[in-house]
């Protein structure tokens, strides 16, 4: 039998291979295989590129943005001079906050010369099984609620990783709380060099804030007015220098204590 040129339908000279095959096999939409085809081998480069790589690209420019937002976060986070943290069962709520930045803020000075005064506070509320105890059963009497303690349990977490980071040296501590770390603080005397009245002493290592004259000269003005808010048994201590400690950081902070114990009304 004679052996016959097979002809290729008009308009497949640029068809591609899988599109042949679908086509031979009678698989409906090779047109549109065809044409796509087509279009990628008529394209540009970029209109190439994107389609072959348009999933990296989009991951890497997120991945890009992430690290610049990172970058910028850090660069533009404030330097400060010293932290200072409450840990006990008041809600530090901003009227609060602001007047121990204010009070501190007074006495500090730019330890660093940078020009700025920068204090950090933090406010950590935590109950002692007592305090639990009487706020459950006033929550209890007074809204019919049972109080939620796992938040209380979290709260103690985040003071003791707190505490061993080093984040923060200076504490006005709830007495109860003060009486678990105080052989954890440093001795105030030691670090001043002379005796502290012993009627303002909490122990060796810390001293009521609210029997000090700096509570009371800070307290008389309108913006230290909310330093009351403050539990009466509240402890003003420091922890030593630790290994995970900001030396400067530390080193301010024992700076502004000093001044804070220091000072006097005349």
């Amino acid at each position: 039998m004679e052996e016959k040129d097979i002809k290729e339908p008009q308009g497949t000279e640029n068809e591609s291979n899988a599109a042949k095959r679908l086509r031979l096999l009678g698989i409906e939409n090779d047109d549109k295989i065809h044409d796509e085809a087509v279009a990628i081998k008529k394209g540009n480069f970029l209109s190439n590129f994107w389609y072959q790589h348009k999933w990296s690209v989009i991951i890497g420019a997120v991945l890009i943005f992430t690290a610049v937002v990172f970058i910028v976060s850090m660069a533009t986070q404030p330097d400060y001079d010293m932290y200072i943290s409450y840990a006990g069962p008041l809600y530090t709520d901003g009227e609060t906050k602001l007047a121990i930045e204010y009070a501190f803020g007074e006495m500090a000075e730019d330890y660093d010369g940078d020009g700025e005064k920068l204090l950090n506070f933090a406010g950590v509320t935590y109950q002692n099984e007592e305090q639990r105890k009487q706020t459950a059963a006033q929550m209890k009497e007074n809204y019919g609620i049972v109080q939620n303690t796992h938040a209380n349990y979290e709260a103690l977490d985040t003071i003791r990783s707190q505490m061993l980071s080093g984040t923060v040296a200076i504490y006005l501590m709830d007495e109860a709380l003060y009486k678990e770390y105080e052989a954890s603080m440093l001795d105030l005397n030691e670090l001043l060099g002379y005796e502290l009245d012993p009627s303002i002493m909490a122990g060796k290592s810390g001293v009521y804030f609210k029997k000090t004259d700096f509570f009371f000269y800070m307290y008389a003005a309108e913006e230290g007015r909310a330093l009351n808010n403050l539990p009466n048994d509240t402890v003003l201590c420091i922890l030593p220098e630790l290994a995970t400690m900001d030396e400067d950081m530390h080193k301010n902070s024992v700076e502004l204590i000093k001044d804070v114990l220091n000072f006097t009304i005349e």
